[in-house]
């Protein structure tokens, strides 16, 4: 049976690449029937932080993603934490060393580059394997300077194949790779260790991670190896940058997951974008439910050239997913972004109905939750706020003018619908010779603080005859201070 890991360090939110990749793992188990794990690495004692870890599991729930297997849920090959799982890391070192395929190294960093760049000007030149064959006076000199060891994985001397399911065999020479460390003088294992040995105990079939993990592959192959454990797959997925083609940073804007949910981005076309990331279709098709991509993705259908994340092409995504939402649902979605900028959810409730007809009416305009509140809120607040050098712009005698007739005449259309509105409105235009423009703006304004929005007449309708009245009233009272 297929079974992959997502496997998040909980220092920090979860990432837009990171996301990728959980969702990548996430399509091959459920296309393969296979079962999807979820991993914290929180080995990084420092700097991991139970927030994050929280926050990474909501973040990825809200993108959809289930797991069969984690620390919130169990499973057979638990704990899901490599924090609690320490025990299992040393019952295996102490098998390296007790074989001789581990080694104490007893080397400070400063005696390694200083023994490096004596032979070489690269301080990136590596260990140098002094410890390897240290003699018993050696060691119990070390011993007596009270100092702690760590444990370095003796590498032998041969090449290593990677053998990738996206980017074919990549090989490694034989001096590639120096001695490694394993464990850490605090019997903390170091990622390389500590992933390994999870995935062998985990019965990991397949890893799929970014690309930048390629050049630690070899030390995990080293790994399974020595300890006569079968190598899993490798599909080693593109890198994913910004549009400037450099990594993907706070520079190119929101990179978590978190960010685009407060901005009001649905899961439905996060989770639709981010598949689109170094895998596509053989159709190009762009726009999937979920269900088409558990069926469709494949590891050979990934691109080996970086994916670039492109924000406005995921908002014009947003939008599409938008549009096929109702009004309802939209509402739904919608209500936690009203309640943010002070809504009561007593008043939402209330003009529900409003609401959901002000959506139905902005819905081809509006590109994420956000823009329901900017676009619709008029409709239901009692207090506009006008900007004020727009105002400026309405703040003329002709203005008044147009706004005070407007008004009388509003007062007496009977019933307050939108073709009599119309009907008014035209009919007066023509008979004072103005242009609809010259009407149509400083009423819109006047109504709504905005310039831009839906049709006027349906709008006026919508916000009933009391409300467009006072709002007249409000706007004059406020150009004539």
């Amino acid at each position: 049976m297929v079974r992959v890991r997502f496997a998040p360090s909980p220092t920090g939110l979860l990432h837009i690449g990171n996301a990728r990749t959980a969702l990548f793992n996430y399509l091959f188990a459920r296309k393969n029937h296979g079962k999807f794990i979820l991993r914290i690495e929180d080995t990084d004692t420092e700097r991991s932080k139970k927030e994050f870890e929280e926050s990474i599991i909501e973040d990825l729930k809200w993108l959809g993603l289930t797991w069969d297997e984690g620390p919130d849920c169990g499973g057979p090959y638990g704990p899901y934490r490599q924090t609690e799982r320490l025990h299992l890391y040393r019952e295996y070192a102490s098998k390296l060393l007790s074989e001789g395929k581990a080694y104490r190294c007893w080397c400070t960093k400063e005696e390694i580059e200083k023994r490096v760049m004596s032979v070489s000007s690269d301080r990136t030149a590596g260990y140098d394997n002094y410890c390897r064959n240290l003699t018993e006076t050696q060691i119990k000199d070390f011993q007596a300077q009270g100092r702690k060891p760590v444990l370095r994985f003796k590498v032998p001397h041969k090449e290593i194949v990677v053998n990738d399911i996206i980017r074919g065999n990549v090989r490694f020479e034989p001096d590639a790779i120096n001695d490694f460390v394993i464990m850490k003088s605090n019997e903390i294992p170091t990622f390389h260790f500590a992933v390994v040995i999870d995935d062998l105990h985990m019965q990991i079939t397949h890893v799929i991670r970014g690309e930048d993990h390629l050049s630690n592959t070899p030390k995990h192959i080293l790994i399974f190896e020595a300890l006569g454990y079968p190598v899993p797959m490798f599909a080693h997925m593109s890198m994913t940058l910004g549009p400037d083609r450099t990594r993907l940073s706070k520079r190119h804007g929101a990179t978590s997951v978190r960010q685009y949910r407060e901005k009001g981005f649905l899961s439905d076309a996060m989770f639709n974008y981010l598949a689109l990331l170094g895998w596509s279709s053989k159709d190009n098709q762009e726009i999937f439910s979920r269900e088409q991509l558990m069926q469709e993705f494949s590891l050979e259908a990934c691109n080996r050239s970086n994916a670039i994340f492109d924000p406005a092409k995921l908002l014009w995504l947003n939008s599409q997913y938008m549009r096929a939402k109702s009004a309802k649902e939209i509402f739904e979605l919608a209500s936690p972004f009203f309640e943010k900028v002070g809504y009561h959810k007593s008043i939402l409730h209330q003009h529900r109905d409003i609401i959901e007809k002000a959506i139905e009416m902005e819905k081809e305009k509006l590109k994420t939750l956000e823009d329901v509140v900017e676009r619709t809120g008029y409709f239901i607040t009692e207090d506009i706020s006008w900007d004020v050098e727009l105002t400026k712009k309405f703040k003329t005698d002709q203005a008044v003018r147009v706004l005070c007739t407007l008004k009388s005449n509003l007062e007496q259309i009977q019933p307050f619908e939108k073709h009599n509105i119309e009907d008014m409105i035209r009919k007066f235009c023509q008979e004072n010779h103005l242009k609809t423009g010259e009407v149509f703006h400083p009423l819109r304004f006047a109504l709504t603080g905005a310039t831009k929005g839906p049709g006027l007449f349906e709008l006026i309708e919508l916000l009933g005859k009391q409300k467009t009245l006072k709002r007249i009233e409000q706007f004059l009272a406020n150009i004539r201070v």
